[in-house]
């Protein structure tokens, strides 16, 4: 792969981020603007060769929405928050060896999973908890007055 200004200053990047998951629009915003000839379509492009190369790897997080990250060797899963958008890590060894019995036990090759757990992260959970907190303190107060 010949080394280009767009696909170089894309793999710094998510060296500079290694643990990010950014999507191809967040990756272009982040791109230095002095990046010779980098315009989105060329992000796409540096994205999809660096992901083929093996550098970086994706992951489909819900409805038409794929992230990019640095590819650090170990198969891990994802969380993501419904609320906020957050998204966090799973390394879990357990839960590779699960994928693969559960592939063995269906005569079925295993290469790869995907898994992405959707919830509400701790930081949207107390929000939302001192969010109805607050709703109900000012119910009570109206009914006082």
């Amino acid at each position: 792969m010949r080394p280009t200004s767009s696909r170089v200053a894309v793999l710094q990047l998510f060296h500079e981020f290694p643990t990010e998951h950014m999507t191809a629009d967040q990756v272009f915003r982040r791109v230095p603007p002095d990046t010779e000839q980098c315009s989105l379509a060329s992000v796409y492009r540096a994205l999809a060769q660096l992901l083929e190369a093996g550098l970086i790897s994706n992951a489909w997080i819900g409805e038409q929405r794929v992230v990019y990250e640095l590819n650090r060797g170990t198969r891990h899963s994802h969380l993501v928050c419904n609320d906020c958008g957050a998204i966090r890590d799973i390394d879990d060894g357990e839960l590779e060896t699960q994928h693969a019995a559960i592939a063995a036990a269906r005569e079925f090759s295993y290469t790869s999973a995907s898994l992405v757990i959707f919830g509400r992260c701790s930081q949207c959970a107390a929000a939302l908890e001192a969010g109805g907190r607050r709703a109900a303190l000012r119910t009570a107060i109206q009914r006082v007055e």
